[in-house]
């Protein structure tokens, strides 16, 4: 067996795993929203997904995105996909050193489903200069209603809205 066919029987595995599980695993769940993630990012930048140290894809095309951002060719872009919430929160994680890597972070919220993706795509930056923090750069928090019944993380909600891609949705279909 060849290094391709493993790769797909091992994934045929994990698909079998899943859909016999009688409950939901919230680690396996993250790490397949992340893989979608990077999916639909790839997709709507035209980029290739490589999974380095401090950034995920890079440009393979320039793109110019609905928020007036324009991805270049070269570009590299880490990507945060958030698929469950804590306390009302959205939550990326390990973001500590990306800013050394990355020219752009992509922030994916999968939490209401395949169908009401929210994404934000902001410059590194930016990112970085005017979000709010915690765990030394480690965590960024937004609100989970976008501040529309709630008035959690105000600074870090606007960053995500005034990146967001337009439509307020991305169906994953069209990245299919």
């Amino acid at each position: 067996m060849n290094k391709l066919q493993l790769f797909k029987w091992l994934s045929e595995q994990q698909h079998k795993t899943i859909m016999e599980s009688k409950k939901v695993n919230d680690e396996i769940m993250k790490s397949m929203a992340g893989t979608a993630g990077e999916r639909m990012i790839s997709k709507l930048v035209t980029g290739r997904i490589v999974a380095r140290d401090g950034y995920d894809i890079v440009a393979e095309d320039d793109t110019k995105l609905s928020n007036g951002i324009t991805i270049k060719d070269g570009d590299r872009i880490e990507v945060k996909t958030c698929v469950t919430h804590t306390g009302g929160e959205n939550t990326a994680y390990s973001l500590s050193g990306k800013e050394e890597y990355a020219d752009f972070i992509a922030l994916v919220d999968l939490r209401d489903g395949p169908d009401e993706v929210m994404i934000s795509i902001i410059p590194t930056d930016v990112f970085f200069a005017d979000g709010l923090f915690m765990a030394n750069n480690e965590r960024f928090a937004w609100s989970g209603t976008y501040n529309k019944s709630d008035d959690q993380r105000i600074k870090n909600t606007n960053l995500f809205l005034k990146y967001k891609i337009a439509n307020n949705v991305v169906k994953i279909s069209e990245a299919a």
